[in-house]
């Protein structure tokens, strides 16, 4: 039982950042220090280490990754494994068969990224949600000519909510900034606005 308390704690203590610290790592941060790394087994500093939460599958509800997961404010950040699919307790990830290469400073490719969206209910007829994910792997020399991953292999995963499903993003052109719909304060000043126009009108 010590053991397991211990363990809980140490799992809080590598959850949290430092007051005013970020974590908004890119595509090739993510990949070249903390995916490699950890797959490696290499000796990194304890931040390295302790910072990335290890939840080992993808058997989790994207909303129950609270306190699981590192959190920056707006996204999650844990290691998993490549899985033949990823269903969860309430529904499943969906892979969009998108693929983009990532990159290191030379212009090598280092791994890749595929998105993936969370469903409710059970495949193939989930109801889709605006949970998003990017599932990073890590490429090495022999997987260049033939980029498979093997099941079992180590994963990193980022998981935000979106403002828009995928589907609703691909009819507006993609564009997740560009959406054009008022926010509740808007419409309350725009009411204001229109009342105090009625007002000026009257008199």
């Amino acid at each position: 039982m010590k053991d397991i308390k211990e363990k809980e704690e140490d799992d809080g203590k590598m959850l949290k950042l430092p007051p005013g610290f970020r974590f908004l790592p890119t595509d090739e941060e993510l990949v070249l220090h903390f995916l490699r790394p950890k797959k490696q087994q290499a000796s990194v500093s304890s931040l390295y280490a302790h910072l990335v939460p290890d939840l080992k599958s993808h058997h989790h509800d994207p909303w129950d990754l609270h306190g699981k997961a590192l959190w920056n404010g707006t996204h999650y950040f844990y290691f998993s494994r490549m899985m033949n699919n990823r269903i969860t307790e309430n529904g499943y990830w969906k892979d969009l068969d998108m693929e983009e290469s990532v990159f290191g400073e030379a212009g090598e490719m280092i791994g890749m990224k595929k998105s993936l969206t969370f469903h409710i209910g059970e495949a193939p007829t989930g109801q889709e949600t605006n949970w998003m994910m990017q599932e990073y792997h890590l490429m090495s020399f022999h997987q260049l000519a033939n980029p498979t991953q093997e099941l079992g292999s180590l994963v990193l995963s980022r998981v935000h909510e979106s403002k828009t499903s995928h589907g609703q993003s691909l009819r507006s052109g993609g564009d997740e900034d560009s959406e054009t719909d008022l926010s509740y304060m808007d419409e309350m000043f725009m009411l204001l606005d229109e009342d105090l126009d009625d007002i000026s009108s009257g008199d």
